[in-house]
């Protein structure tokens, strides 16, 4: 049986339009797959389904992340009964290996089978986790990128063929070219935001501003700093009178923690758990927190990068268009050509040259800055031209 086994895999493998599962997943003594009850399942029931190989272990935190999303995948596609999921272990132990396969829904193969786990490591180059490797009905490779294409695209991406996928990307393209604030933010369930104090705000009034969807947490630490330059940014905003406005998009992990965190904000939110949460994280690909995306006063996007627009610029750099910062960063060019190219600075021992810089954090008042520093490399110290400029002017008299 084995010879037989291995036979078929060099066939499969050579022919790149067909593998066979028997050949990928049975050993000489192994014809079956397990469930986490012990359930043994023969692979031949698997013939004639899409079949996703789910590399993954429970001490990746990425992999812990993910889990749950394809859980979810794999519940709403269950009905179908077209689909299965093979789980393959990289934990480091069985126990471990146990512990993580009683949280999933679907197959896996037998921890103890190590030969056949590191052969499908190396047909299928894996070389991060996790990865999801789908088969089609026939055996044939659709994909080796499932864990991305389902962050893009979620269940809508079954099953998970390049046709589909173009398909999906084209529909999204021509959503984004008919894109208004109101497509973004009304559902089927609700056309309005909401307030402080529940109070429902219609989605219709925000058109024709500017309008920024935050993506932010309670539970992480730079959403939580950034949170406070941003309501100092939409305060002197709304004094300067700008038809500006904010709506707060959740990750928070539960309703609490988004009311305690809500509570601190000036501006608007989407409901907690409102389901264009996740329609509006993968439209624009959020893959981190705090992000933040300012939408235009025609509906279009200006800006998929204004965290760090608002960190080195604060309000200057409303209303975030390029034109703007191709403005700021002008007058940046130009305060630089008529500064010293050495200061003293009175809150430092050394003398500061005049550099570019990428980024720095301002020692000074300690906000971002980018292009131009007085910097000292002795002690990686970074002194904003304008901090720089007050210091040389000295106090400004009463």
């Amino acid at each position: 049986m084995a010879e037989l086994i291995e036979q078929e895999r060099a066939v499969s493998l050579a022919d790149e339009s067909h593998i066979s599962l028997r050949s990928l997943l049975c050993n000489e003594e192994r014809d079956f797959l397990i469930r986490n009850n012990g359930e043994k399942v023969k692979i031949e029931e698997l013939e004639g389904k899409y079949v996703g190989l789910y590399f993954s272990a429970h001490w990746c935190p990425p992999c812990r992340t993910f889990t749950p999303i394809l859980s979810e995948i794999y519940a709403k596609l269950l009905q179908k009964g077209d689909l299965e999921i093979v789980f393959i272990s990289a934990d480091v132990d069985e126990k471990s290996f146990e512990k993580y396969h009683r949280i999933m829904p679907w197959l896996a193969l037998p921890y103890s089978d190590e030969s056949t786990r590191h052969k499908l490591d190396q047909d299928f180059q894996v070389n991060s986790i996790p990865s999801l490797v789908v088969l089609d009905k026939d055996g044939r490779v659709v994909t080796t990128e499932g864990v991305e294409i389902i962050e893009d695209h979620g269940v809508e991406a079954y099953p998970f063929t390049a046709g589909r996928i173009d398909q999906l990307r084209a529909e999204e393209e021509a959503l984004r070219a008919a894109q208004t604030v109101e497509s973004l933010l009304v559902s089927d369930e609700r056309d309005f935001v909401i307030s402080h104090g529940r109070r429902k705000v219609p989605v219709s009034e925000l058109v024709g501003k500017t309008v920024a969807l935050y993506f932010s947490a309670h539970w992480c630490p730079p959403c939580r700093v950034f949170t406070l330059k941003l309501i100092e940014v939409y305060n002197e905003l709304k004094e300067r009178g700008e038809v500006f406005e904010v709506v707060f998009i959740s990750s928070d992990e539960d309703e609490d923690a988004f009311k305690d965190y809500y509570s601190s904000m000036p501006w608007l939110a989407l409901p907690f758990g409102d389901k264009t949460t996740k329609y509006l994280t993968r439209l624009f690909r959020v893959e981190g927190i705090p992000t933040m995306i300012v939408i235009g006063p025609n509906g279009k996007t200006v800006t998929d990068d204004a965290i760090s627009v608002v960190s080195v610029h604060g309000a200057k750099a409303y209303p975030f268009t390029d034109a703007q910062l191709i403005k700021l960063q002008k007058e940046i060019e130009e305060l630089a050509e008529k500064s010293p190219k050495e200061i003293r600075y009175s809150q430092h021992e050394h003398p500061l040259l005049l550099v570019q810089r990428d980024a720095f954090n301002c020692d000074g008042c300690d906000e971002e800055g980018s292009a131009w520093s007085y910097y000292c490399k002795i002690c990686e110290y970074d002194l904003h031209l304008t901090c720089a400029l007050k210091d040389q002017q000295g106090p400004q008299k009463p």
